[in-house]
């Protein structure tokens, strides 16, 4: 399982964006060093209280060269043509792609809140539309070396994509999905799915998951499959010393996910293609319970905890888990980076170099000794009747 860092860089009342990016930059390096595998944000326009990265594109470039491992998601990259035009995104990530020596990867989406695509003058009924023939303007655009396309929203003539990107055949993509349609769509395009953020609960998650892995097996595909099974924890990750402590951070963290959801109700009013979002209306938002412990929007608590959350996503096949870490203090957040990344992290990426106490061993040890002293009887007897039989010969 990879895990991805995510931030929207959330800025308090009285804070300024000047030193919230700053704090940005130091969380991702400290990600880098404990263990992370990726970075990521999404493109947030126009947002009121709860994001300010409107120009990941930018925000990239500057920390890809300020580190040496770590990878960077678009999560993701807006595809509606008044904001993003697909010929555009795709020059950007090839660019992103040499600048990062290969640490470059692309989610797309139609955008989740009225405030942007209003701004943009989108249409809630036309961008699904946009985003399916974007991604496909993509993916030509990277795998062939001379391509065109002709759609309802794009056409464009022969051309030849500059500049070529490093990875083969080019940069991981996904495509956010919040339906069983979407996430269907998504696998017979044979590109990643990034699955989650509705706090439905995980037997919704399990069913898209399942949805995915049988639309995958029955598709055939044009370019080559990139199967990736990304899941969002947009509610958010915070990881302290006691699970009283992190447990009471995260209480705050439920504003930024009700002024999110919010949103979706709105949008799910305006299009049938956004219908599906009316689903969180039914919700409880302040069973804390639910919200922190079955609504798979979360992962808190201590430690361990934390190992046994992560644990729960783990075994419906996860392959990455895209964690909002964010809307706290900076000094918490960094806390809580270190504390996932030295504690959690390795129990899934090698367990084998986890120390344990000196009890558990003992206890193995004694466990083990019955075993042993077996085995050690029987080759023992092995070698007396062995003995025994050379002396006769003789």
């Amino acid at each position: 399982m990879r895990f991805i860092f995510m931030s929207e860089g959330e800025t308090a009342p009285g804070h300024t964006y000047e030193h919230r990016y700053r704090e940005l930059v130091d969380e991702v390096l400290l990600a880098e060093e404990v263990g992370f595998d990726a970075f990521g944000t999404s493109e947030q326009h126009v947002a009121v209280g709860t994001a300010t990265t409107s120009a990941p594109e930018v925000l990239y470039p500057y920390l890809m060269a300020l580190t040496n491992r770590i990878r960077f998601v678009h999560l993701v990259t807006l595809l509606p043509t008044r904001i993003n035009h697909a010929l555009r995104v795709a020059e950007r990530l090839a660019t992103e792609d040499i600048l990062s020596n290969g640490r470059v990867e692309l989610g797309v989406g139609r955008g989740n809140t009225t405030l942007a695509l209003r701004a943009f003058e989108v249409s809630p009924a036309e961008n699904k539309a946009q985003q399916i023939e974007g991604l496909e303007v993509i993916r030509r655009a990277l795998h062939n070396d001379v391509f065109s396309f002709v759609g309802e929203h794009y056409k464009i003539p022969p051309r030849s994509l500059v500049p070529k990107g490093i990875q083969t055949p080019y940069p991981p993509i996904y495509m956010a999905t919040g339906s069983p349609e979407s996430v269907r769509s998504a696998a017979e395009l044979g590109v990643g799915a990034i699955v989650g953020g509705f706090y439905l609960g995980f037997e919704f998650l399990e069913n898209m998951l399942r949805i995915y892995d049988e639309a995958l097996e029955g598709a055939t595909h044009t370019y080559p499959v990139q199967a990736q099974k990304l899941v969002a924890v947009g509610g958010g990750m915070h990881c302290a010393e006691t699970r009283e402590e992190a447990v009471s951070w995260a209480r705050h963290l439920t504003e930024t996910v009700a002024l999110s959801t919010d949103a979706y109700q709105r949008l799910s009013k305006l299009s049938s293609d956004y219908q599906y979002m009316g689903a969180v209306e039914h919700l409880n938002f302040s069973d804390e319970r639910y919200m922190l412990e079955d609504s798979s929007g979360f992962i808190v608590g201590d430690p361990d905890d934390c190992v046994a959350q992560v644990q729960r996503f783990a075994d419906l096949g996860v392959d990455a888990l895209v964690m909002r870490i964010d809307g706290l203090p900076h000094k918490e957040l960094m806390k809580s980076i270190e504390l996932f990344g030295k504690y959690v992290i390795p129990k899934f990426k090698n367990p084998r170099a986890v120390v344990r106490s000196p009890e558990e061993i003992l206890n193995d040890i004694r466990a083990a000794r019955p075993a042993h002293y077996a085995e050690l009887e029987a080759f023992t007897g092995a070698a007396s009747r062995a003995a025994v039989v050379n002396s006769s010969t003789k």
